[in-house]
């Protein structure tokens, strides 16, 4: 008997723990947050790069630390990091953030780019473990695990590159004064 297309996607999505559900649930609530607006404190704009630091690195482990492809990934992971924060940086995205003295907060523009950016971290690691879940083995493949690793370190980048571009707006991107310039 020949199983359709649709009776194996449903099959897949049935047997998806409903944390999984829940944890999109909550991107797609904290991406549609992101396009309005803020004014955020400089501790919140640290928590969200931290949280996908911790998540991408946690992938990265989860899905390669207990096979022979885990420097593979380690490195794939921190090469996608760096490139992503540092072309983040160079653009200065977002350019119209700015700090407000006034209140000692920064004023973020609403944009949907962070959603999107959540979507694909989430869809990346559903994938993969999807993958690893149907293939085991893809665990021990280098190519494998250095494609997933860098897609994360890519992804992951993004807000800290955007928190880094925001908090470079602030008090902390001041040089400091000199007594002796006085």
């Amino acid at each position: 008997m020949h199983t359709s297309p649709i009776d194996a996607l449903t099959q897949i999505f049935t047997h998806v723990p409903v944390w999984v559900w829940v944890i999109l649930a909550v991107l797609i609530v904290l991406g549609t947050r992101q396009s309005r607006t803020q004014q955020v404190t400089r501790k919140r704009l640290l928590v969200l790069p931290l949280v996908w630091l911790v998540f991408g690195a946690w992938g990265v482990q989860r899905g390669f630390g207990q096979s022979g492809t885990a420097g593979v990934a380690i490195l794939a992971w921190a090469a996608g990091l760096l490139a992503s924060v540092g072309a983040l940086v160079a653009t200065g995205w977002p350019g119209q953030a700015r700090f407000e003295p006034a209140d000692g907060l920064y004023r973020v523009p609403g944009s949907w780019l962070p959603l999107g950016v959540m979507l694909a971290i989430f869809c990346a690691r559903f994938a993969v473990g999807m993958a690893l879940g149907v293939q085991p083995g893809l665990a021990h493949n280098a190519t494998f695990a250095g494609v997933a690793s860098l897609s994360f370190g890519l992804l992951s980048g993004f807000f800290l590159g955007r928190s880094i571009n925001i908090l470079r707006r602030g008090p902390w991107s001041q040089e400091p004064r000199s007594p002796m310039a006085a």
